[in-house]
């Protein structure tokens, strides 16, 4: 019995011991080791949230050295909508677990015409197009755009909204047109020195991206000096005549922007500035000018509309004909020009007189133009409205000035 107590006096005295020396070389309680989260979504880029903090992290991105703990993985992405909304991720020591996201949107996507604001049921959604708006709720919207300078047309498209989807709107479903087509008359000779200058600062400025032909137009007649036999004004004298001295023009080189005569018909920058200043105007009508160019006679149909009511009396209606390019080699004249662009031809012999342009009620003039023997498709029909008095033209149109399509966007 004395060996037995002196043997359990000993085991429990070395435990004892045992306990001591381990506290004196400072053991600590075990640990786990952290485990990682992958995230994605699709599409990918959206922010990760990790119990609803955001993390700093994109998708696709892997949240690493996370303490094992039960975590809640959320993803957002400007309008799209999260499926799920959010995970609970219960993490395990060493675990690498996949979170995945399907993102969606609820609206619809324009891409034409370039530059328009968006508006949502009369309302600006601060959008340009091209661009989607999201964040809507399902049902029917109705579109429209604006565009400084620009009419767009329809003034409004109604979309249906798909729940978690973007309607796309066909991109012939607007269509933006200048509210105001600037018109350049320019008058010179074959044997005018300076002339050419004008006619290249002309060509120059309707080929430069900023100026589409809905928003200029130009035309060049022929005066009698100092060559009176310059080829283009012995093709129709009497209305050449009658146009240089509407005005009148008594030099040449001579140039007029919507009837305003400027101070030198050569300079470039002035000329510019003049169209972008008329281009600030609104008329509140529009011009289209349709013609067939089959026959010798030229059916001309010009339709006015208007976008508000006006009183254009005391405005007629002038409507002509030109050619784009005219190549004589060797020159004709003095100045050595071999090349004429936009050459006046013929207008209608009686100018229509105008009235009152009533919202919903265009007005039509069917007239006929003749041409000469070029190629029917070398051949442009204009018509602008000019004051009788003081020979301000308001707006201009012609068979060259279109709607913007998906190809054309305006400056």
């Amino acid at each position: 019995m004395t060996r037995i107590s002196i043997g359990r006096a000993l085991v429990v005295g070395l435990s004892l011991v045992g306990l001591l020396l381990l506290a004196a070389c400072g053991a600590e309680e075990p640990t786990f080791e952290p485990g990682n989260i992958i995230v994605t979504s699709d599409p990918e880029g959206a922010a990760i949230f990790l119990d609803g903090q955001d993390s700093g992290f994109i998708t696709p991105d892997t949240l690493t050295g996370l303490d094992p703990s039960i975590y809640l993985v959320s993803v957002e992405l400007g309008d799209f909508v999260s499926d799920p909304d959010v995970v609970s991720v219960d993490l395990k020591p060493l675990d690498t677990l996949p979170v995945d996201f399907a993102l969606s949107q609820t609206g619809f996507r324009i891409n034409s015409p370039a530059g328009a604001r968006i508006l949502v049921d009369q309302n600006d959604t601060g959008r340009i197009v091209p661009a989607s708006v999201a964040g809507l709720e399902p049902g029917t919207v109705m579109v429209s755009l604006e565009m400084d300078g620009f009419l767009v047309i329809p003034l409004q498209y109604e979309v249906t909204i798909v729940d978690k989807q973007i309607t796309e709107i066909p991109d012939d479903a607007f269509l933006a047109r200048a509210k105001k087509t600037v018109i350049l008359e320019g008058f010179a000779n074959v044997s005018c020195i300076p002339c050419p200058e004008l006619t290249d600062n002309l060509v120059a400025m309707a080929a430069k991206p900023e100026f589409s032909s809905d928003q200029v137009l130009y035309m060049e007649f022929s005066v009698s000096w100092p060559e009176l036999g310059d080829p283009f004004f012995l093709a129709n004298p009497q209305e050449n005549s009658d146009r240089f001295n509407t005005y009148p023009v008594i030099g040449a080189p001579d140039l007029y922007v919507d009837g305003v005569k400027q101070a030198d018909a050569l300079n470039a920058d002035d000329m510019e500035l003049a169209v972008l200043a008329a281009l600030e105007s609104d008329p509140g009508f529009l011009v289209d000018v349709t013609a067939d160019f089959t026959n010798a006679n030229v059916p001309v149909t010009v339709t006015l509309t208007a976008i508000r009511n006006a009183d254009l009396t005391g405005h007629v209606l002038f409507v002509a004909i030109y050619e784009k390019i005219i190549v004589i080699d060797p020159a004709p004249g003095l100045n050595g020009q071999t090349e004429f662009h936009h050459v006046f031809r013929d207008r209608v012999d009686t100018l229509p007189t105008l009235g009152a342009l009533t919202v919903g009620d265009p007005q039509q003039f069917d007239l006929t133009l003749s041409r000469g023997g070029a190629a029917p498709d070398n051949y442009v029909a204009v018509a602008f409205v000019q004051h009788n008095t003081s020979l301000a033209i308001l707006q201009a149109g012609s068979t060259t000035a279109h709607a913007l399509t998906p190809e054309r966007t305006p400056r």
